[in-house]
């Protein structure tokens, strides 16, 4: 008996635990009493509702309908599926008067175009959600509407407005005065200002021919006070720190004259005997006191020159580049002891003089031509100082003595350890 009982409780109690589970998807298909779903739907759906922008008017008794087409996107509806937010959209509706078209859901105005493009031509930013409520399922949709600006024209004007364009185009008619005086007579109070801002900025144009040939002949006469291209040309020249090219030259040593690099004074003073009556080129290096010395490039090639010279005599070409050489060796050793002038010292040029190393028979006529040439006086000092400008024109010229030195074919490595300067600078400005 005991098992019997227990066996109809068991039963009792399966039977007790179907009836919740009953309860249990009843509740899942149904909302609870007083609960609400929600659901948002895509913008691929179909366009349900939408509204509409209208300023200072609303038609009364009008049907509107929507007309779609498909956009530029690749996301763009079916037309048998009916229009959606992907697609170019159209609202119209019309009287026996008066008809109605939106002005903003053309091209770029779709779900898919960039948000900028999107913005500008639907004229404002972000969407609009519309909120459906089903009572019986107790469901409110969320779905993206579109927002519709309304322009309105009367179909009795339109064909009296194409008329009117072609007859006052013929006649010379002032639509912008016939507008100006409807907004006087009929506008409000901001278009009356607006009008009025305009009258105050018109120009008067009668006299401006007058003013135009003024202005004319003043610009000739200031033209005719301008210099020539070629003026301007040769005063560019001149104020160049570079030594003036003979553009028309035919041979490298045309190009520029030694006499201009080498003035004949200077080349007159300077006294190359005990130059070429070295036996070596270390004799040759102690000799030239004024290069610094290791001398990687000048060197090597001041004795090849030296040797030559002795062989074929004093009023020889290679003669000559001894003096050359000489001078190059006493830029470079400018260059580098330039930095005594303008530091304050009593007497810069026996400083100078003294560091260079010079000659005493040279000296002044050296110490005269380095100065005035490769060296500025600012304004309120007496004291020569290297500025910039001196030192891009001493380099220039040292390099076109390099160019005499080397029959105009100069390798810039070991030039510029003698120059020590980097490569890249003797290399440009021989390339240039």
């Amino acid at each position: 008996m005991a098992a019997a009982k227990d066996g109809s409780s068991k039963r009792r109690a399966k039977e007790g635990d179907a009836e919740p589970s009953k309860k249990k998807a009843k509740t899942q298909s149904e909302p609870e009493q007083g609960k609400v779903v929600f659901r948002v739907e895509s913008d691929d759906a179909p366009v349900g509702p939408v509204l509409a922008e209208m300023a200072e008017f609303e038609p009364s008794s009008t049907d509107f309908a929507l007309y779609n087409a498909p956009s530029d996107g690749s996301n763009a509806s079916e037309p048998e599926k009916g229009a959606s937010m992907n697609d170019r959209l159209l609202l119209a509706g019309e009287t026996s008067k008066i008809l109605y078209l939106s002005s903003n859901w053309g091209w770029g105005a779709s779900s898919q175009a960039p948000p900028d493009l999107r913005r500008e031509t639907r004229g404002y930013a972000g969407e609009y959600l519309l909120g459906v409520y089903d009572k019986k399922k107790k469901q409110v949709t969320l779905r993206s509407v579109p927002v519709f600006t309304i322009n309105r024209s009367i179909k009795a004007l339109a064909s009296v407005s194409a008329m009117a364009a072609e007859s006052g185009a013929e006649a010379g008619f002032d639509y912008s005065r016939a507008r100006r005086d409807l907004g006087e007579a009929f506008g409000n109070k901001k278009q009356k200002q607006s009008a009025r801002n305009m009258d105050r900025m018109k120009v008067n144009t009668e006299n401006m021919d007058d003013v135009l040939e003024h202005v004319a002949s003043g610009i000739d006469e200031s033209v005719s006070a301008l210099p020539s291209e070629n003026e301007l040309a040769a005063a560019l020249n001149v104020s160049r720190a570079l030594p003036r090219a003979n553009l028309e030259a035919e041979e490298p040593a045309e190009v520029y004259a030694l006499d201009t690099i080498l003035p004949p004074t200077v080349r007159k003073a300077l006294s190359t005997k005990p130059l070429l009556a070295c036996q070596s080129q270390s004799e040759l290096g102690k000799t030239l006191r004024s290069l610094p010395h290791p001398s990687p490039w000048l060197l090597p090639r001041l004795w090849e020159v030296v040797q030559t010279a002795q062989r074929d005599g004093t009023g020889s070409k290679a003669a000559e580049l001894v003096q050359v050489g000489y001078y190059m060796a006493l830029l470079i050793a400018f260059r580098r002891q330039a930095r005594v002038l303008g530091k304050g010292n009593e007497d810069p040029r026996a400083t100078l003089a003294h560091k260079m190393r010079l000659p005493e028979r040279e000296k002044e006529v050296v110490l005269d031509d380095l100065l005035s040439r490769f060296a500025e006086t600012p304004r309120g000092s007496q004291a020569p100082m290297m500025t910039a400008t001196s030192d891009t024109k001493l380099f220039a010229v040292i390099l076109v003595l390099a160019l005499y030195m080397d029959n105009f074919s100069v390798a810039p490595q070991q030039l510029a350890q003698e120059l020590s300067v980097p490569t890249q600078r003797p290399s440009t400005a021989l390339g240039s």
